[in-house]
């Protein structure tokens, strides 16, 4: 009987809770007219000012965007060197002189990707006459549009192997260029990684000014061979940090950690699509194709995926007797191939992003 009337309380709770979110269903439904929202008006209406914006404002906007990268880049690095570089020299001139050449690595690497990822073109199809096999054309420039081109509203232009536009660069993201992206936001995260691990120290220091051999949670200063307790405001002022010098170093931990998470999400995102063969553009229409394809009870195949490691040589461009030493190391060597044949393990005569095979 105890089992019966604990099931039926059971059964009354569940019943009551599905009368209320019912009940508060309804209601919002009566408030709100939820049934008379047409939810994608509303959302083009929302989304049609921001598109105005870009495509009117976007020469303005990416100028504005690459000031405030080169800004971002100079303020940390001042910072890390006018604070950080003598706190570890006080501590330890041995661990600074690799700290610094380590750190002068990153940011040589950081600031040279960035500066090609903006002067190098992504690259262009060149004129029909130039490419007779290519028979496809852009509908909107009427240029021809080999495998993997897409035309940038942006730019008004077709691009080879177009990734996206970057407003922080500028610039599309294509063929020729799309090495320096990727490494440009790499070399980035590892910079935050490094100041992350090296920096917090140095704001515990600044911030707390703790000093070796004081009693923790009291200020002290030493006379002779004794401790005084002092309140905060006995602190003599030339013991404490300033607050604008405080000001600097939070900010900094802020767009730190900030950048950190925002482009280590972004460098995980395009190293998966790196892996996989694909552009941004070319993950989504992939995905329509491996839905269509399922549904079609047939295999999806990327014909620009030759395996994890392939893939990556071909990004990277390391042929023709070329290491990894360009990878870690500033060079400008230009992408494997010219972005509008195709590479030499995929078929010469394909003009699409994908083949079906019928499930065997």
């Amino acid at each position: 009987m105890k089992l019966l009337s604990k099931f039926a309380a059971l059964l009354n709770l569940i019943t009551l809770k599905v009368t209320k979110r019912q009940t508060w269903k309804t209601i919002r439904q009566k408030l709100l007219h939820l049934p008379d929202v047409d939810w994608d008006t509303l959302t083009d209406r929302f989304i049609d000012p921001i598109i105005w914006i870009v495509d009117n404002f976007s020469d303005s906007i990416g100028k504005i965007f690459v000031s405030l990268v080169w800004s971002l880049i100079v303020f940390i690095v001042g910072v890390a060197y006018w604070i950080g570089l003598p706190f570890y020299w006080s501590i330890s001139p041995t661990l600074s002189i690799p700290l610094v050449i380590f750190g002068n690595w990153i940011l040589m690497n950081v600031v040279f990707h960035y500066y090609m990822g903006l002067i190098t073109p992504p690259g262009n199809p060149p004129k029909a006459e130039s490419i007779p096999h290519i028979t496809a054309k852009c509908k909107k420039c009427q240029g021809p549009k080999p495998s993997r081109t897409h035309h940038c509203s942006i730019c008004h232009t077709c691009i080879l192997r177009m990734d996206h536009h970057c407003p922080w660069l500028n610039n599309c993201v294509g063929h020729f260029n799309h090495r320096y992206f990727f490494l440009f936001m790499a070399f980035v995260v590892i910079g935050m990684v490094f100041l992350i691990i090296f920096g917090l120290p140095v704001a515990y220091h600044e911030l707390w000014n703790e000093d070796n051999g004081e009693p923790i949670g009291r200020r002290v200063i030493r006379d002779g061979s004794q401790l005084i307790p002092l309140d905060d405001n006995e602190i003599p002022e030339e013991s404490q940090t300033p607050k604008w010098r405080r000001a600097v170093i939070a900010t900094v931990a802020v767009l730190v950690g900030g950048i950190f998470l925002a482009l280590g999400a972004l460098v995980a995102w395009h190293a998966r699509l790196i892996t996989r063969g694909e552009t941004s553009i070319e993950n989504l229409t992939n995905k329509d194709a491996r839905q269509a394809a399922k549904l079609a009870s047939r295999v999806f195949v990327n014909p620009h995926d030759h395996g994890a490691k392939e893939n990556w040589r071909i990004f990277f461009g390391l042929s023709e007797g070329r290491s990894w030493k360009c990878v870690f190391f500033p060079s400008a060597h230009p992408p494997r191939g010219d972005g509008f044949y195709l590479n030499k393990n995929e078929a010469t005569d394909l003009e699409c992003n994908f083949v079906l095979t019928h499930v065997s």
